[in-house]
């Protein structure tokens, strides 16, 4: 599958140098790169993404006077800078797919992780069950665990409100002097 060519926008946006990059980035050309080539092309539009990022960011600061300006005037806008970044790094997103394709590690589809998941449930499953059973809570050998709390006294208000008088609340005391 081969990608388009760069748009009008694209070819105003970047530097010949810089079309160069995101024109090897694409379908046909990055295909025919070595690994060594491929991650050199990677490292350049990744500084040249990051240069331009930064640079818009400075333009942005500069625009809402948030900074000095960097040259004589304040920048006016960073919309051209924005969109020479956004250029960049779909070029870089391009060939860094082509490197995780050739290298294979691209990520595993919901199907496989699910289907590692079952197996990994069964597995644990089947490791569970000693031989001597025994797990069921039914099971007569099995222990019943920490007594039931609803067969012992509340010794406690039901708000909890109790001082130094002991088992009376002290909201009833406070009834009681009026």
């Amino acid at each position: 599958m081969t990608d388009p060519i760069a748009t009008p926008d694209e070819q105003r946006a970047l530097t010949r140098e810089e079309l160069g990059f995101a024109d090897q980035s694409r379908a046909p050309a990055v295909t025919g790169l070595s690994d060594k080539e491929l991650s050199d092309l990677i490292g350049l539009l990744r500084l040249r993404r990051n240069r331009a990022r930064d640079i818009a960011a400075r333009q942005g600061r500069e625009a809402r006077g948030k900074t000095g300006p960097k040259g004589i005037t304040p920048a006016g806008g960073n919309e051209g800078t924005r969109s020479k970044a956004d250029y960049l790094n779909a070029a870089l997103d391009r060939a860094t797919a082509e490197r995780d394709r050739r290298d294979g590690s691209g990520e595993a589809s919901q199907q496989e992780l699910s289907q590692n998941a079952l197996d990994m449930k069964k597995a644990a499953s089947d490791a569970a069950v000693p031989e001597s059973g025994g797990l069921h809570p039914d099971d007569p050998k099995a222990d019943c665990g920490k007594a039931g709390l609803a067969a012992t006294a509340r010794n406690t208000a039901p708000s909890g409100a109790l001082d130094h008088a002991g088992d009376l609340p002290a909201r009833e005391r406070s009834r009681d002097r009026g």
